[in-house]
């Protein structure tokens, strides 16, 4: 089983530097598929908690709650204790601190958790303030059920107010973040959370698989230097940022056993760099979150 590293929140609490995401399990956004491979997926998950995986992202809204009653019926057989559990409020449905609270519970009984190690809110709603939420979140930490509290898509505006507000109560933020997709640099997001000793996580790492095959050289001549395929480069990337976690989406065992392989080997510098500055498609603003003005 690999020991997957850890890095400390401001609270005292770690977190492991590499996740398991969870979307697509039990169905999509058009809710549960009654066709889905429950078992197998639930095997899969199983598989990856075993060889090491033991932070896993889920939501709420994924297959309309189903994938967190699958994730729930994989992990009962766990030490609670050893595991990372984490979860997200969408904002649709959470939209002040009655409505994050009701969603949070819901979410602890499709678990049958009775705490979260992280829960968050999964981005700005325009049309809503965002403090309720945030005394939402306050409420949830207060009261152990959920041990640490963070955000999702905040922009770097939202995610100042909010750490304004809440402090170092505030110890994680999620962005999408890869090699094709840099805001989190170019909005000085990435410089603001190290700052304030918040630790970012990246999502969508390999961007929907762009990352992940052959095609692009620079990509391809650090394959053949290493010894490591796309996707191992692509993630060792952001798990060498200071500061930086990621999460990836793996059910496949081949696909697991290989994100696990990233630790015990790190990228030269020179390369780093090389990645950093002549990557040759990098795009400044996420499509994952439309820019929005936000209430405070």
């Amino acid at each position: 089983m690999v020991q997957v590293p850890t890095l400390k929140f401001t609270s005292g609490r770690q977190i492991p530097v590499l996740g398991l995401g969870t979307w697509l399990i039990g169905g999509d956004h058009n809710g549960r598929n009654p066709q889905n491979d429950d078992e197998g997926q639930i095997r899969s998950l199983k598989y990856a908690i075993d060889n090491g995986f033991t932070f896993i992202r889920t939501a709420h809204n994924y297959a309309d709650g189903y994938c967190e009653e699958l994730v729930g019926r994989a992990i009962e057989s766990y030490d609670r204790s050893k595991l990372f559990l984490a979860s997200a409020a969408n904002q649709k449905w959470a939209y002040d601190k009655e409505t994050l609270i009701k969603v949070a519970k819901g979410s602890l009984k499709s678990l049958k958790t009775d705490y979260f190690d992280l829960f968050m809110i999964g981005a700005v709603n325009p049309n809503y303030s965002i403090k309720p939420i945030l005394d939402g979140l306050i409420y949830l930490q207060d009261r152990g059920l959920a041990r640490d509290i963070g955000v999702s898509n905040y922009r770097l505006p939202e995610l100042k107010a909010a750490y304004e507000y809440l402090g170092k109560k505030l110890v994680y933020s999620e962005m999408h973040y890869n090699l094709i997709i840099r805001e989190p640099e170019l909005s000085g997001t990435l410089d603001y959370c190290k700052k304030n000793n918040i630790i970012l996580s990246a999502y969508r790492p390999l961007q929907l698989g762009q990352l992940s095959k052959p095609g692009i050289v620079l990509l391809d001549q650090m394959v053949k230097k290493y010894s490591k395929s796309q996707s191992q480069i692509a993630l060792k990337w952001l798990l060498q940022k200071d500061g930086v976690i990621t999460m990836t989406k793996a059910l496949n065992t081949k696909h697991i056993i290989e994100d696990l392989d990233l630790f015990g080997w790190n990228l030269e510098k020179e390369d780093i760099k090389k990645l950093d500055k002549d990557f040759p498609i990098q795009i400044r603003l996420s499509d994952c979150s439309e820019p929005r003005e936000f209430k405070f």
